[in-house]
């Protein structure tokens, strides 16, 4: 939905100030009512979103760069400022495009909530995937927020299956679905001592 100047420019500034702590994770999309609102075509998001990465790439190089594509065309231009190392992008969604879109244009792959038996389907299609994009030896993240993961045990599973980022709400563990800050920090805490100090 979005510009990929405007992206690119918001992004590279916030990798610049923040030292490069930037991952940009990208997806396509599921409410057309939304992109109604944004004045942008749904059909054609899919197809919109790779050469947006394409365009988005080309600008954050610093370099006088230019793109002559379906849905964007530019002549010489030089965006800055410009990050100082290479912002890593993932690919969101656990559809057959979107794991496709991964594969071949991300740097990691973001999932859903998902069981585990469901994210070892993902990640063996992703595996699949990459090797016939020719990929398979670059470095690839992959980040999940498992259904049914929540002790050392699970996440040593999910880790041996190649998944490098884990996402969760780990006051969810020990005291449900908490509004109290106080619980929230100890369930916090807790699951430093549980899971994160064990994983190190």
């Amino acid at each position: 939905m979005r510009n990929p100047f405007l992206a690119a420019k918001a992004i590279s500034t916030a990798a610049v100030m923040s030292r490069n702590r930037i991952t940009l994770t990208v997806g396509v999309g599921w409410s057309k009512d939304e992109f109604d609102l944004m004045g942008q075509d749904f059909g054609t998001r899919g197809r919109r979103t790779d050469e947006m990465i394409e365009v988005m790439r080309k600008l954050w190089t610093g370099r006088m760069v230019e793109h002559h594509g379906r849905f964007y065309d530019f002549e010489r231009l030089e965006m800055n400022p410009a990050p100082r190392e290479r912002i890593p992008v993932w690919v969101g969604g656990i559809s057959e495009p979107a794991l496709r879109r991964a594969a071949r244009l991300g740097d990691g792959w973001l999932g859903d909530l998902q069981s585990s038996a469901e994210i070892a389907v993902c990640v063996d299609r992703l595996r699949t995937l990459r090797r016939e994009f020719g990929r398979d030896s670059e470095p690839f993240d992959i980040m999940v927020t498992p259904t049914d993961a929540y002790d050392i045990d699970a996440y040593r599973r999910l880790e041996e299956l190649g998944i490098t980022h884990l996402m969760t709400m780990p006051w969810m563990f020990y005291f449900g679905d908490t509004k109290k800050l106080e619980e929230k920090e100890e369930g916090l805490t807790r699951f430093a001592e549980d899971v994160i100090r064990k994983m190190e």
